[in-house]
């Protein structure tokens, strides 16, 4: 059996804000790593950098890094963006994810470039970012978080189970808030594209879902329905809750089709999405196009095929033809016999 590696990331979130934060404990984690806070945070209490700034106001982060075992390690310190997975959780651990359309000031054009840290065995270090805030003034947050990890040959201590590599590589956030005064902000959702697609190589169709405005949307549900054109019939329906989704930022929301193959045609989604303070309808036509349905569906796995009604008529007309010429074989051969009997007694007679 083929070699697959897989990377199981053990994500120790620091800090995840507004959201309920994830406790998660490594048994091989053998280095830490924290935030030195400084006087412009806003809360001391937070153990991420919660910071009020001003307009084109230039600091410096810093960080302490602790070696924890008994060998040299080199751990990779980046800047990322707070970004939006498809399961409604905030990540800091998408490093080239393309920046949402609605994000004017991203981190990593804030800290620039990321950092490679080597530690010798119980060694600690200082690392210093530097943060310069834009000149005009801005509105909101600023997210993100500086992502920590060990270099891949150093984390793999994996081990081979039926042919499958399983690499355990965990990670650090600590997390970015930057804001330059204390503002409400209400969030705006928006519904962008809606496209077949393969989740779990299984058939699904995903709405693209985008908060556009720089403040969190927390406890989200989505409500999404899915009709055919001209039919109030539901065909498929998915519902999800406890999501969240970070400033300025999208994902693709991901609706079942319950292991059924795509079929084309032209359809209706209509999304209800909800938090504590907002709803947000959504209703749009979309089409899924023969050549995308035939080709998700030849890749999908545990697909049911619906009935092809066309084979199915098919058969029908065939099976009522063959009958028909039956029935008429049958009358023609009476009538031959009939009309054979008649001739005989008439010569006999």
């Amino acid at each position: 059996m083929r070699n697959v590696k897989i990377s199981i990331y053990g994500l120790f979130l620091i800090a995840l804000f507004l959201i309920n934060p994830l406790h998660v404990k490594a048994a091989n984690m053998d280095y830490t790593i924290s935030a030195n806070i400084p006087e412009n945070q806003i809360d001391k209490s937070q153990t991420y950098f919660d910071l009020k700034m001003k307009p084109g106001q230039e600091q410096e982060l810093t960080l302490n890094v602790a070696n924890s075992g008994d060998k040299e390690i080199t751990l990779n310190i980046i800047p990322n963006v707070a970004t939006t997975n498809q399961n409604g959780v905030i990540d800091f651990s998408e490093e080239n994810r393309k920046i949402d359309s609605s994000l004017i000031h991203p981190i990593t054009k804030l800290i620039k470039g990321e950092q490679k840290v080597k530690l010798a065995p119980k060694e600690k270090k200082l690392v210093t970012f530097k943060v310069k805030m834009p000149e005009e003034k801005i509105q909101g947050k600023i997210v993100g978080g500086f992502y920590v990890y060990k270099d891949e040959a150093e984390s793999n201590n994996g081990k081979s189970e039926g042919g499958v590599q399983i690499t355990n590589k965990y990670a650090m956030v600590i997390g970015i808030q930057l804001i330059e005064e204390e503002s409400t902000i209400s969030a705006e959702l928006k519904l962008n594209t809606i496209q077949p697609s393969l989740i779990n190589y299984r058939t699904a169709v995903t709405a693209n879902l985008q908060n556009i405005k720089p403040t969190f949307v927390n406890d989200l549900k989505v409500v999404a329905k899915v009709s055919k054109k001209g039919s109030n019939e539901i065909l498929h329906q998915t519902t999800k809750a406890d999501m969240a989704m970070a400033p300025n930022s999208n994902f693709d929301f991901p609706i079942s089709w319950d292991n059924q193959e795509l079929l084309p045609g032209k359809y209706i989604l209509d999304i209800v999405a909800t938090t504590k303070d907002n709803e947000w309808k959504f209703s749009e036509e979309f089409e899924i196009s023969a050549q995308e349905a035939k080709k998700l569906t030849e890749e999908a796995i545990e697909v049911k095929k619906a009935p092809d009604y066309l084979l199915i008529g098919g058969i029908i007309a065939g099976a009522v033809l063959l009958l028909i010429l039956i029935i008429v074989l049958v009358i023609i051969a009476y009538k031959k016999k009939k009309r054979r009997l008649e001739m005989e007694k008439r010569r006999l007679a």
